[in-house]
């Protein structure tokens, strides 16, 4: 069984949490046939997953008789984030990520070959994804598998600004009737706190702004979620961020202000002030609207 696999991967993990959480030096862990029933994979996953955990010296065999010499530590889990994740959806994460460190711009082509390779996926998934996009202005189809970057005019942001201020505010109105005790209450202001810290730390880190933006309207969408507007908000944070690298070189100032802009909407919303928050988000919207107008006219 492959290492890459990912129910051994998965395994893995399982039992170094379930070792960390119940057993202690010199203890013994229980028979194969315990340990897949328990967590629901068969006995060769098991074997494999025990003899991988001899190598790094965690336990050792003897027998049927496996001894815990060592406790684990955080090197020894596996990074399965990726894994558990579809395939389209690493794409998209790694595609943006490309363009907000400016190694895909405008007018730029490429490669559904060559960007499979790059981010670990396939063609086939990098081609649903590419056709998804290109129906919204952002790409265009080139001969031969390859794919050009575009810009659009004034009126698409007219028109994309219209739907992204209908979501918003309407998920803005579901968040402040949250209750109390809502786990996303507490995402909100831990999410204030890293505004805050990034806010004294502009002039070395606006580059970081993007990850927050992401964080802050996806967490609006996320506390009452609908799949309908979940798949055209992914399109619009991604065509906002994408058409801002056409002109870099006021981002800073950009980010500073909108990183202000986004600490006065959550904080409004902590105080369950609707209005304030509404005004806040009214005006965050209205800003980006004209950012994107100014790149796009460039």
């Amino acid at each position: 069984m492959s290492r890459k696999n990912f129910v051994f991967q998965k395994l893995v993990n399982t039992l170094l949490e379930h070792i960390i959480k119940n057993y202690k030096i010199d203890d013994n862990l229980p028979s194969d046939v315990v340990l897949a029933n328990q967590f629901s994979v068969s006995r060769t996953t098991v074997r494999k997953a025990v003899e991988y955990l001899e190598e790094l010296d965690i336990l050792v065999k003897s027998g049927a008789t496996k001894t815990l010499m060592a406790m684990p530590n955080s090197e020894h889990f596996f990074d399965v984030s990726k894994q558990s994740k579809p395939k389209e959806k690493l794409v998209e994460e790694y595609f943006l990520t490309l363009i907000q460190h400016g190694k895909l711009k405008p007018g730029d082509k490429f490669s559904e070959l060559e960007l499979a390779r790059q981010s670990e996926t396939s063609t086939v998934a990098v081609r649903e994804f590419l056709i998804r996009f290109s129906r919204f202005g952002l790409i265009e189809k080139n001969p031969r598998s390859q794919w050009k970057m575009k810009k659009f005019d004034e009126a698409f942001v007219d028109q994309l600004y219209e739907i992204r201020h209908l979501f918003e505010m309407h998920s803005l109105s579901n968040f402040i009737q949250l209750p109390e005790d809502s786990e996303y209450w507490q995402q909100l202001n831990d999410l204030f706190i890293e505004h805050k810290s990034l806010s004294l730390k502009m002039d070395t880190c606006y580059e970081d702004f993007p990850r927050l933006d992401q964080k802050l309207h996806g967490l609006l969408q996320q506390a009452h979620p609908n799949q309908f507007v979940n798949q055209f908000y992914d399109i619009i944070s991604f065509v906002f961020h994408y058409h801002y690298q056409w002109d870099r070189s006021t981002e800073r100032e950009r980010n500073t202000v909108a990183v202000q802009e986004h600490l006065e909407i959550i904080g409004k919303m902590l105080m369950k002030d609707y209005r304030g928050a509404a005004a806040a988000l009214e005006r965050h919207l209205n800003t980006a609207k004209q950012s994107l107008k100014d790149t796009a006219m460039l």
